[in-house]
C-alpha cells in the first residue's frame, strides 16, 4: 500500500484516567507496517458511543474535513467497531474506515507466506465477516432468482453470500485439519525423541526470531524490525553445550486485543506451545509499556491452557536501556534473565538457566515390567530413552530417562527403593 495516506483516530474510553501514548504509538506502528503514510491524527473521548458511528457526529464531520484537506485514502480507528458503524463511517467520510481488529487482519494478510498461513488468514477473515452479512445493505436484499438462473421466487443476495461463505469456511477448516494432522505427526515424533522442547513466546517484535538465530547459530529465521515479521512456527535444534541439545519453537508474536477469530485460526499453530517442557517469555525491555505487553502475552498463554508449563522470563534488548532501568529490572524481577539477543549479551546465562529448568523436568528411573506385558516394554522403548535393561525372575528391569510427563505414563512400574 505504498503511496497511500491515512488519518488515525485515537479513542479514549471513559474509564481511562489518562491517554495511553504508548498504546497509540503501537497503533501508528501497525499502520506503518502496511506501508501507509500517516498524514493526520485526531482524538475522541467517548463517554456514550454513538450507535450508528461510535464517534460523535461532530467528530465525524471534523474527520471528514481532515480527510478532504489532506487527501487521505484511509481512516484507522484505534478500537473495535461494529460492521454497521464501519459501513456508516465509510459512507459518511467518503474513504475506507478500518478498526483495530481489521487492521491487524490486513497485516496478517500481507505477512502470510506459506499455504497454511494464507489459509488461516482467509478463514479468520471469513469468520470475522460472516455475522456482518445481515448488515451489508438494502441493495443486497433484492430478489435475484432470475439473475442466478434459479427457479421460483429466488433468494436474497445476503442469503446466497452467507451460504457461500459458510461453505468456504468448511473447505478451509478441512484443509487446515489435514495440515494439523501432518503437524501432529511431527509433534509426536518430537515428544517421543525426549529431546527437551523450549517454546519462545513474546509480544510481537520482542526479538524472538533474533534469539532463535543466536541460540541455534544459524540465520535462517526471518528477522525484520516490523510487527508480525513471520506468522509461521519455526522449529530448530540448538546446543546448550557439548552434551545438551534442545528443540526451540519460535511462535507467532502476540499483541493486545488480538481478534478472537485470529486466535481461533492460528490455534493449531499456537498449540506447539503445549508440547514445551519450558516456555521462554521474551520481553522487549526497551519499550515503556513492557508491563502491559507482558500481561497480554500471559493472557494468551492462559487462553491456550499453557499456564502450568514452567516459564523463564527474559528481558531482551538491554543494550537499549540505561543503568537505572537495568537496576529496576534486576530488583523487580530477580528471577529474570537479562540479555541482548542481537549482541549476544547474557546468552550463556540464559543457556545455563534453561539447563537448570530442564534438569527439573527430566527424570531417570528403574522400571520392572512383568514378562506377560510385552506391549508395555515396547511402549517404553518407543517413548523414553532406555539406558539399560536386564532379565530378572520377576520381569524385565529397565533403566530409563526422559521427560517427566512421558515417564509418568509408566509410574505403576517404577521400582521403589
Amino acid at each position: 500500500m505504498e503511496g497511500k495516506k491515512a488519518v488515525l483516530v485515537q479513542v479514549v474510553q471513559p474509564n481511562q484516567r489518562e491517554i495511553s501514548e504508548d498504546s497509540f504509538e503501537e497503533f501508528r506502528y501497525l499502520v506503518q507496517t502496511l506501508g501507509i503514510e500517516i498524514v493526520g491524527e485526531s482524538t475522541q473521548v467517548v463517554r456514550y458511543p454513538n450507535y450508528a458511528f461510535f464517534l460523535g457526529k461532530g467528530k465525524v464531520a471534523e474527520i471528514k474535513q481532515i480527510v478532504k484537506l489532506l487527501n487521505a485514502d484511509f481512516v484507522f480507528v484505534d478500537t473495535k467497531l461494529t460492521y454497521l458503524q464501519l459501513r456508516n463511517l465509510t459512507k459518511e467520510i467518503g474513504v475506507s474506515v478500518v478498526d483495530r481488529p481489521h487492521l491487524i487482519l490486513m497485516i496478517f494478510d500481507m505477512r502470510a507466506k506459506t499455504k497454511e498461513g494464507k489459509l488461516q488468514v482467509e478463514l479468520s477473515e471469513l469468520r470475522m465477516h460472516l455475522p456482518e452479512i445481515v448488515h451489508s445493505g438494502i441493495y443486497m436484499d433484492q430478489q435475484v432468482g432470475s439473475e442466478m438462473g434459479l427457479k421460483g421466487p429466488g433468494e436474497k443476495k445476503t442469503e446466497l453470500k452467507r451460504r457461500y461463505i459458510e461453505k468456504r469456511i468448511k473447505i478451509l477448516e478441512e484443509k487446515l485439519k489435514d495440515i494439523k494432522r501432518q503437524r501432529e505427526l511431527r509433534r509426536k515424533k518430537r515428544r517421543k525423541s525426549n529431546v527437551p522442547i523450549v517454546a519462545l513466546v513474546g509480544y510481537t517484535n520482542s526479538g524472538k526470531s533474533t534469539l532463535l538465530n543466536k541460540l541455534t547459530g544459524i540465520s535462517d529465521a526471518y528477522v525484520e524490525d516490523m510487527l508480525f515479521s513471520t506468522l509461521d512456527t519455526l522449529v530448530r535444534e540448538a546446543k546448550l553445550d557439548d552434551k545438551n541439545k534442545i528443540l526451540l519453537v519460535d511462535t507467532i508474536g502476540f499483541i493486545r486485543d488480538l481478534p478472537p477469530t485470529l486466535i481461533y485460526a492460528f490455534h493449531s499453530t499456537l498449540e506447539e506451545i503445549l508440547d514445551a517442557w519450558i516456555i521462554v517469555h521474551v520481553v522487549d525491555a526497551s519499550v515503556p509499556d513492557f508491563k502491559d505487553k507482558m500481561e497480554s502475552v500471559l493472557s494468551t498463554i492462559n487462553k491456550l491452557n499453557a499456564s502450568k508449563i514452567p516459564q523463564i522470563l527474559v528481558f531482551n534488548k538491554i543494550d537499549k536501556i540505561d543503568a537505572l532501568k537495568m537496576k529496576f529490572l534486576r530488583n523487580r524481577y530477580p528471577n529474570a534473565v537479562l540479555i541482548s539477543a542481537l549482541n549476544g549479551i547474557g546468552i550463556e546465562n540464559l543457556k545455563d538457566r534453561i539447563k537448570d529448568e530442564i534438569s527439573k523436568q527430566y527424570m531417570r528411573v528403574k522400571l520392572l515390567v512383568p514378562y506377560n506385558e510385552p506391549a508395555v516394554t515396547s511402549k517404553i522403548y518407543r517413548e523414553v530413552n532406555v539406558l539399560n535393561s536386564e532379565n530378572t525372575e520377576k520381569g524385565m528391569l529397565i533403566e530409563a530417562e526422559g521427560f517427566k510427563e512421558n515417564m509418568q505414563k509408566f509410574k505403576k512400574y517404577f521400582v521403589r527403593y
